[in-house]
């Protein structure tokens, strides 16, 4: 098959969308679950409904959040399982979440937990198979390039969610609980066909041919197996923590957004639910824009070093979204509140870009230990993030959200500047030691003088 990398990539887009899906759904249909669809159709919600209380809302996102905490662990226990297996049984995880949900919802709040967390359970593992495929499937020019596609997940999932649930809690025939069929049959569908083409190896996979084989694995070193992973060296590096910093302060303002603008673009800013999905999609949709087109800039030679590559993408774009962030909390006007909300959403999206590139060029075949930290540092951001904001905006006003907004802007500023000042772009010494299963390398000292070689003269020439 001509160009099956990219027949593989769309495959593990699709998958990992809907599993970002799975995730976030939650954070939308919950408007829908409260107060009933909004349709000429009246639904009565119970009044001893559990959602009603804001306490086992947050327990909601809390597991969700414990989900992916956990969600990396079995990438080390389970090393027998080929990741083709691990694909599907991640994304099996996360269709049955969410196809189970809207029953375990009528049981009431535990079985609920339970499904919220085995979506967050499924969700961790994105980022290890997105590695996987750039380090294994993808030849060094569009390593960027790839990276950006599959990160841009975090942008497919919530946009078709968002108007999947606006449409299916507007319509008086199918209701909230139709979003989360849909999600949970597509995801089993599209992760039953990502397990079913990927394999480890490039060089035995039946669909590839020889041409784009030797494309794909041009200039790359072969990955041993189950590689030991120096985790004192690697924990000691200040460029990995410094992106793993980066990333969090990434994720206080993403989960927030994805989490929390609905409810606050619903019930603060007052627009009706339809509005709502809308307007929380429309930057989803601008981000993949912006992180596909700069992520594939990011693979052109521009004659500077990889560094001031990553660099200059990130001022730019962090310093219009920090300001627009902060423009969000202190303006009066709805209208231009909302506006400067989805510019900042637009543009803060292309932070794992820069993150996860900085982190693989650094850690090389060690990067998906970091990137599976990176995840658990998400999930304790989760964790706390959801108790946060029920504390900062317990009466859910305009002012008290201003203060979230203005705390989430001096977090970007903070980590942008540490990430420009101390990060190294460049592999770390640490993934450079001696492979015995490969080669090895000698020292001039190591060995002894070499014995005389004869070198044939050539033969006179004549013209």
């Amino acid at each position: 098959m001509n160009n099956f990398r990219f027949f593989l990539l769309f495959l593990a887009t699709v998958s990992m969308t809907f599993v970002y899906s799975n995730r976030v759904v939650f954070g939308f249909t919950i408007i829908c679950q409260q107060s009933g669809n909004e349709s000429e159709t009246e639904t009565i919600v119970e009044p001893d409904y559990y959602l009603l209380d804001s306490l086992n809302i947050a327990w909601m996102f809390t597991a969700t959040a414990i989900g992916m905490c956990l969600g990396p662990a079995p990438f080390y226990f389970a090393n027998f399982l080929s990741t083709r297996m691990l694909i599907f049984s991640y994304g099996f995880l996360s269709g049955i979440s969410s196809i189970l949900y809207p029953f375990a919802d009528s049981l009431g709040f535990w079985p609920a937990l339970v499904c919220r967390f085995m979506a967050g359970f499924a969700q961790a593992s994105q980022l290890h198979f997105t590695n996987d495929i750039v380090l294994r499937w993808t030849p060094q020019s569009e390593a960027s390039f790839f990276f950006s596609i599959m990160l841009a997940t975090s942008q497919f999932g919530p946009l078709f969610t968002m108007i999947l649930g606006g449409e299916m809690c507007s319509s008086s025939f199918f209701g909230w609980e139709a979003t989360y069929y849909i999600l949970g049959v597509g995801t089993l569908a599209a992760s039953i066909a990502f397990a079913y083409y990927y394999s480890d190896s490039v060089e035995e996979n039946p669909n590839l041919e020889e041409s784009e084989k030797k494309y794909i694995l041009a200039g790359k070193h072969s990955l041993k197996e189950n590689e030991a992973v120096p985790y004192k060296a690697l924990l000691q590096d200040w460029t990995i923590w410094i992106s793993l910093l980066m990333f969090t302060g990434y994720y206080l303002a993403m989960i927030v957004y994805q989490q929390y603008s609905p409810i606050f673009i619903k019930q603060v800013l007052h627009f009706t639910i339809r509005e709502t999905g809308y307007f929380s999609a429309i930057p989803q949709f601008i981000a993949i824009f912006i992180k596909i087109g700069c992520g594939r800039l990011l693979d052109v030679k521009w004659g500077c070093g990889p560094k001031l590559t990553l660099v200059i993408p990130l001022l730019i774009l962090e310093s219009a979204s920090a300001f627009s962030l902060f423009l969000t909390g202190f303006l009066d006007d709805r209208v231009w509140a909302l506006i400067c909300m989805m510019i900042f959403a637009s543009l803060h999206f292309f932070v794992p870009v820069i993150c996860s590139r900085t982190i693989q060029i650094r850690a090389v075949q060690h990067s998906h230990f970091a990137l599976n930290l990176n995840m658990v540092i998400a999930g304790i951001a989760q964790i706390l993030i959801p108790l946060g904001v029920q504390a900062a905006v317990s009466d859910n006003s305009r002012s008290q959200w201003a203060l979230v907004f203005y705390f989430l802007v001096i977090s970007v500023v903070i980590t942008s500047i540490l990430y420009t000042v101390f990060s190294k772009v460049a592999p770390a010494e640490w993934t450079m030691q001696k492979k015995s299963s490969e080669y090895t390398i000698y020292r001039l000292s190591d060995i002894s003088p070499p014995e005389p070689i004869t070198i044939p003269m050539p033969k006179e020439c004549k013209f």
